[in-house]
């Protein structure tokens, strides 16, 4: 099989050649159209040397190019790499340590970088200009696309970890991985090729990379947005492109709740709004319902699965909880003895057994030629794969989402979730956002830390006044922050996942 064959093709067939595949400001492509920019990206990629097996590298604006190119590579039975085009120097040199590319293609604005990046890690990787080479492949004459045969258990693309924590990583995907792109958006979301997909993450991260498939896979319209999504530009693409389907991240979602957007027309006239990447706080759900008439519908899903695990759906849905299983997947959640527990209410770590979890990753330290490390606390016999996240059940089967396994916290031998701490505090005047860590005092013994940031024109004496005081009318007395900290924003990830490991060394800095 072949990713392209089985996504691609098939939209080409079910929505017809003349049926748009890509919109976007700078160009939009039919399927038809598509296709054939695939079929010639892919013969040019093999001219120049590319065989089963190369990774082809991609710094990129999100524009029809790089859904193109990302195509081309897995058609000729390379591995597609799309990467940020935010990474410095130092961060690009470390990612090219790990991809070794044989090409990458990158956008002029981001040459400079990629060049001293190339000539630092991985030397031997063609330089490639999508402004003159691939401008050049345009006009190349083939029109038929011709996909190489691969097994399905083969590589066909790699996604990078969003670099919460540790030195970045390639997560690698087979051809079979995408054997379950459309069951989401078809079942959950009754997607057909009608609709208009639009993911508000970059194309580098899983959560658009998806999307991209499933919209592939049903013939459906994907909206593309090239730069780094901002309230401005999300809502003037939304007012261009009339998307049917918004797929974005919780801090994204408030920022487009203060503006105002989600009661004006064009939000309004959306089918439905989803929500990924981190938990979504019941404020913002309630709250956008309010206003739009349609509830976010919060979800899980990650890097090593690419598609959601659990989520709300619109007939079936509780605010504050991710869902319930989807399509094809299993969930378990098992304690610190990695024994099952079926209890409601008994928080544990989550496990997924579905058919696109990833074969493993690929580090520095990784040969060529050997299999991608699967590491024992990830997975685990039987096919379960460890997602890192806390998670408790309720009576009703719903999933709600505490932490990330390190972001748990521990305080006199009882495990805290920050949300316990950081949801009360939601729409308290004078108070954007919050997020709590477990630090420690002067004397070493672990105490919780909350850090605020004020709404404008805020007080941080009156802030922290009133979130002592709400807090200590909902939460025992051991769960309480015993340090508030005042700070202008929240250190996030590209994705919006609060990077609290950040927050932590802030609070170890002061004691040092």
């Amino acid at each position: 099989m072949n990713v392209v064959e089985y996504c691609l093709l098939h939209g080409l067939k079910a929505a017809g050649a003349a049926h748009p595949a890509l919109v976007s400001a700078e160009e939009s492509l039919s399927y038809g159209a598509l296709t054939a920019r695939v079929a010639k990206y892919a013969a040019a990629l093999r001219e120049n040397g590319v065989r089963p097996g190369d990774r082809v590298a991609m710094v990129m604006l999100d524009t029809p190019d790089i859904v193109a190119l990302h195509q081309a590579a897995m058609a000729t039975g390379a591995i597609a790499a799309a990467l940020s085009n935010r990474a410095s120097v130092e961060e690009l040199s470390q990612i090219l340590a790990v991809v070794r590319p044989f090409t990458l293609v990158a956008d002029d604005e981001f040459a400079e970088t990629a060049a001293a990046a190339i000539a630092a890690a991985s030397p031997d990787t063609k330089l490639l200009s999508r402004q003159s080479e691939l401008r050049a492949w345009k006009v190349r004459s083939e029109t038929e696309l011709v996909v190489t045969q691969c097994e399905p258990s083969d590589p066909a693309f790699w996604v990078m970890t969003s670099g919460t924590t540790g030195m970045p990583k390639a997560v690698e995907h087979r051809h079979e991985n995408v054997g379950i792109s459309g069951e989401y958006y078809e079942q959950i979301l009754d997607a057909t090729p009608a609709d208009r997909l639009f993911a508000t993450s970059r194309f580098h991260f899983a959560y658009a990379i998806g999307n991209m498939f499933a919209a592939l896979r049903l013939g459906a319209t994907n909206v593309l947005y090239e730069q780094w999504a901002t309230v401005a530009g999300i809502a003037a693409t939304v007012e261009k492109f009339s998307p049917t389907i918004l797929l974005s991240v919780p801090a994204l979602y408030h920022k487009l709740l203060d503006a105002g957007l989600p009661a004006t027309p064009a939000f309004r006239a959306l089918r439905h709004y989803v929500s990924a990447g981190e938990r979504l706080p019941p404020k913002i759900w309630t709250d956008w319902e309010a206003a739009s008439g349609l509830p976010i519908l919060d979800g899980l899903g990650c890097s090593e699965l690419v598609y959601m695990v659990i989520g709300n759906s619109p007939g079936i849905r509780r605010p504050g909880s991710s869902g319930l299983a989807m399509p094809s997947v299993e969930l378990r959640i098992v304690d610190e003895n990695d024994v099952a527990v079926d209890t409601p209410g008994t928080a544990g770590r989550l496990e997924v057994r579905m058919p696109s979890v990833c074969v493993g990753y690929r580090t520095t330290d990784s040969k060529l030629g050997e299999p991608p490390q699967r590491p024992a606390e990830r997975f685990k016999s039987g096919g379960w794969f460890a997602t890192g996240d806390e998670y408790v059940r309720d009576a009703d089967g719903f999933f709600h989402h505490r932490g990330r396994t390190g972001d748990m916290l521990r305080v006199s031998g009882i495990w805290v979730s920050p949300s316990e701490i950081e949801d009360p505090l939601a729409g308290i005047s004078g108070i954007t956002e919050t997020a709590a860590v477990l630090g420690e005092n002067a004397i070493g013994l672990a105490e919780i830390a909350l850090f605020i940031v004020l709404a404008p024109g805020g007080d941080g004496k009156t802030a922290v006044a009133a979130a002592r005081e709400k807090l200590s009318q909902v939460l025992p007395h051991y769960k309480l922050p015993r340090r508030f900290e005042i700070v202008t924003d929240l250190p996030r990830t590209a994705t919006g996942k609060v990077q609290r490991h950040k927050l932590r060394e802030r609070l170890r800095g002061d004691h040092s």
